[in-house]
């Protein structure tokens, strides 16, 4: 690496599952400290962390999607043993007892620490998702497949979880 060159980091989260979610915000927060650029690109699934909101859905298809798609990091399970919600209850549990970072944590250190979010405008048109349900964060912006290949082809490091 060329003195004075930026290193980089590129994730793509596909998945809205707690424990998922959490091993790429733990990824994402130590390389912003260690001074890397960070890009996270939340399509489908991982975008239901971005949501504040449940919204209004135009259509049947869309209002199933709203209403069984969780609102942010709170709602989210356990990609396995997840068993109907008991699973991500529990882990939040022990995350509390041992006194770990929450995925709530997680998100607020990336902020901290100007991780750049972008969510797929595909995924939000499919889901039917609108900007204003997403959360307010300066470093959130739409983008599409080819703005996060722009960000992967610059960084040293690209995630698929």
């Amino acid at each position: 690496m060329e003195t004075g060159e930026k290193k980089g980091l590129s994730i793509i989260l596909f998945s809205g599952d707690l424990d998922k979610a959490m091993a790429a915000f733990t990824i994402a927060c130590a390389a912003a400290g260690d001074g890397y650029s960070v890009y996270i690109f939340f399509t489908f699934w991982g975008i239901s962390l971005l949501r504040k909101e449940r919204g209004e859905g135009r259509g049947v298809l869309e209002k199933m999607f709203k209403l069984l798609l969780p609102v942010g990091p709170e709602k989210t399970g356990l990609s396995k043993f997840n068993f109907y919600g008991l699973g991500g209850a529990l882990m939040r549990l022990l995350i509390r007892k041992r006194g770990t970072q929450s995925l709530q944590d997680l998100i607020k250190m990336a902020m901290e620490r100007k991780i750049n979010f972008i969510a797929c405008r595909a995924s939000m048109k499919i889901l039917g998702l609108r900007s204003e349900e997403l959360i307010p964060y300066d470093l959130l912006t739409p983008g599409d497949a080819e703005t996060f290949l722009q960000k992967a082809a610059a960084s040293r490091i690209q995630l698929f979880i």
